[in-house]
């Protein structure tokens, strides 16, 4: 499949407060578009809003995937678990406690990787697969079943309201890298967490990594649908992952003041696997909980990129993308509090420092926000050969969002338009604060585009 997308490539010398532009990076913006023909096809009930389908989407993760002839950049994307968006929680039985839940408009859609061809002021999209099970069977992104490994709880909706059906087998990848050693890929997914080695010429995974199947056990402690955000492979080969925030390790992640979320590495060629302490800006959050990391990439040997991005104590979004040195950091596997609970149960940096654990060392490089970006989050991070120029995108959602229509006042008075502040139950009749409402929901465009920046700094990343 080939199609050239609508171009916005627009070469800026941009800087913040006293940084000298000399020093400041350079950045190209591009939107990213797929062609019609890759759209996901919209159910009867919504195709007046959505006449062409879903628009595709490719931000959760890139990779670097060499150059062509003429020397255009390649890349690989990969999209999430598809296009769904926030809904009321549901209430399966009068008696029942009310869970989180899921729209779902497409739900036999399958997430997918894509490969792009970067020049001058265009992106073109090269090839879309669909991920595979070995044996060939389409993926979806649906929610894995409860009491299952990667399960969040939540409950998969149609359009109508109406519970779909799980599949154990569920994936919603985040990630993804080349493994230098046979030029397949490695996805990471935000259920399990779950580390998928996928074969690129296929789509088909061929390896899956869950916690206590391959992975350390406590990851299984992550909050639902925190898994696995980032993903890269090392100059030696070894993947290393970032679970997206702290763990839940004691049913209390609101109340948690851990100061790190964990890095995870796995060596595909023995199985072995350690963990690190990533130390998250901690002081500017209303909570530890509240923090999350973007993807990762590698940078050299010990060293990766991340960004960490969320609203701060002050509601305003971080995108601040650090390096991060793992040389000096110590493995956590093994590792307690004093009584013997999760390290994330200790009070600060310095108790656990002096519990003999070394988080690893990070420097800030630069603000997005400070550049000019816009977009919520930046899903995507991939670092050229040059070792200067970032790749960074954005993830469209599928250009979807959930939106409440007459909605309910709030204590303040005012109309309370989260999704998530309702109930509804298998009759369809909504709730709010335990009243009935007369609220109905709706799937409508957003409007949101993909977009990809290549950043390039004054230095190579060091």
């Amino acid at each position: 499949m080939t199609s050239r997308f609508l171009p916005a490539a627009l070469a800026v010398l941009l800087g913040a407060g006293p940084v000298l532009a000399a020093e400041a990076p350079t950045v190209q913006k591009y939107l990213v578009e797929a062609p019609a023909s890759a759209n996901v096809p919209a159910p009867t009930a919504l195709a007046a809003a959505f006449p062409a389908g879903f628009p595709l989407g490719l931000g959760s993760g890139v990779a670097y995937a060499g150059r062509d002839a003429d020397g255009a950049v390649l890349l690989w994307a990969v999209g999430d678990r598809g296009p769904n968006a926030d809904a009321p929680n549901y209430r399966a039985a009068p008696d029942a406690k009310a869970g989180p839940a899921k729209f779902f408009p497409a739900p036999d859609y399958a997430p997918s990787i894509a490969k792009l061809r970067l020049k001058g002021d265009a992106v073109e999209v090269l090839e879309v697969k669909p991920l595979r099970t070995a044996e060939g069977k389409l993926l979806s992104g649906r929610p894995i079943p409860a009491g299952t490994t990667g399960s969040t709880g939540e409950t998969g909706l149609g359009p109508d309201l109406a519970v779909i059906s799980m599949d154990v087998d569920g994936v919603d990848p985040e990630g993804i890298a080349v493994d230098p050693t046979d030029g397949n890929l490695w996805l990471c997914d935000e259920y399990g967490p779950f580390l998928l080695k996928v074969e690129a010429a296929t789509g088909k995974v061929l390896k899956k990594f869950a916690p206590g199947q391959g992975l350390p056990e406590i990851l299984a402690k992550r909050q639902p649908n925190r898994g696995f955000e980032g993903l890269a492979v090392m100059p030696d080969g070894k993947v290393i992952a970032a679970v997206q925030s702290i763990l839940d390790v004691d049913g209390k992640v609101k109340a948690s003041k851990a100061p790190f979320i964990r890095l995870v590495e796995l060596d595909p060629t023995t199985g072995t696997t350690r963990m690190f302490a990533y130390p998250h800006d901690l002081a500017v959050y209303k909570k530890s909980a509240d923090a999350k990391l973007g993807d990762l990439t590698a940078a050299g040997p010990g060293l990766l990129v991340t960004v960490e991005q969320a609203k701060g104590a002050d509601k305003v979004m971080r995108n601040t993308v650090y390096v991060v040195d793992l040389s000096k950091a110590t493995d956590l596997a093994g590792k307690t509090a004093p009584d013997g609970s999760a390290l994330e149960t200790v009070a600060d940096l310095a108790a656990l420092e002096g519990l003999g654990v070394v988080p690893a060392a990070k420097k800030r490089l630069f603000d997005l926000r400070e550049l000019g970006w816009k977009a919520e989050k930046a899903e995507g991070l991939a670092l050229l050969p040059d070792g200067k120029t970032l790749v960074v995108a954005s993830d469209n959602d599928f250009g979807l969002a959930g939106k409440v229509e007459k909605p309910a006042a709030d204590k303040d008075g005012k109309p309370a338009a989260d999704p998530t502040d309702y109930e509804i139950g298998p009759d369809g009749k909504a709730s709010y604060e335990g009243k009935p409402a007369d609220t109905t929901f709706a799937i409508v465009p957003s409007g949101e585009k993909t977009e990809l920046w290549l950043v390039t700094l004054p230095e190579a990343v060091q």
